[in-house]
């Protein structure tokens, strides 16, 4: 069974700059006889476009090959994983349609190995891949060290995707408690007046808590408050 060094366990729980998260990482995928680690971070933002950070020790030839040529369109794996939290395995069946793809990869080192996927509550989403150039990946192995990966995936998401977050939304609207139980009901689709009737409150009122949440989101109107607060977490 592959062991984790401690030293290695303990800076990456202990650190929070990504590519320093990310480089200790590595080590942890080559401790469980990985070559490769790559990371794909995917934040969902309201009103936006979708972010997207990649992380890896891949070849700088391959990364600026999938960057610029749209492989990830090809990337079986990741297409995948972005459906289920199932490990993912790397296989020729798996790469069926996109052959070129599976042997342009391969050329690179990035043979055998799987892709690991995380979903968390706002909707946010990393695809974590290990992988090597010679030894395939048997069922016994992927269960032996799933865990692991999987626990990878987990830490290196809560670093990368907080980090990224708070860039770009440096700080979380704090709203009244009333602001919130207003928010609550509207994102379930009640009106200001039915809001009213359930909170007690004038319907005037209701709709000042809700221009106060707009300000405070700095969202143009209550739609984009309730996506913005639902994907901060606050619903």
């Amino acid at each position: 069974m592959s062991l984790w060094n401690y030293e290695h366990l303990h800076q990456l729980i202990s650190e929070s700059t990504p590519q320093r998260a990310f480089d200790v990482a590595v080590h942890l995928a080559q401790d469980l006889d990985m070559e490769y680690l790559g990371l794909k971070v995917r934040l969902q933002l309201a009103a936006q476009a979708p972010k997207l950070y990649l992380y890896s020790n891949y070849s700088a030839a391959w990364v600026e090959r999938y960057q610029h040529e749209d492989f990830y369109k090809q990337d079986s794996a990741a297409c995948v994983s972005h459906t289920t939290t199932m490990p993912v395995l790397w296989t020729d069946d798996l790469y069926r349609e996109a052959p070129d793809y599976r042997q342009e990869a391969c050329q690179h080192g990035l043979r055998h190995g799987w892709t690991q996927s995380l979903h968390d509550m706002q909707h946010h989403e990393s695809q974590l891949s290990i992988a090597r150039p010679f030894g395939e990946v048997s069922i016994h192995e992927l269960y032996e060290k799933g865990c692991k990966v999987q626990w990878l995936c987990h830490t290196l998401h809560a670093i990368i995707s907080e980090y990224h977050l708070n860039s770009l939304c440096p700080s979380t609207p704090k709203f009244t408690e009333r602001e919130l139980d207003v928010l609550k009901w509207s994102a379930d689709g009640k009106t200001a007046a039915v809001i009213a009737r359930i909170l007690s409150l004038s319907p005037s009122t209701v709709n000042f808590h809700i221009r106060s949440v707009i300000t405070k989101t700095n969202a143009s109107n209550k739609a984009g408050a309730i996506a913005i607060a639902a994907m901060r977490g606050l619903l």
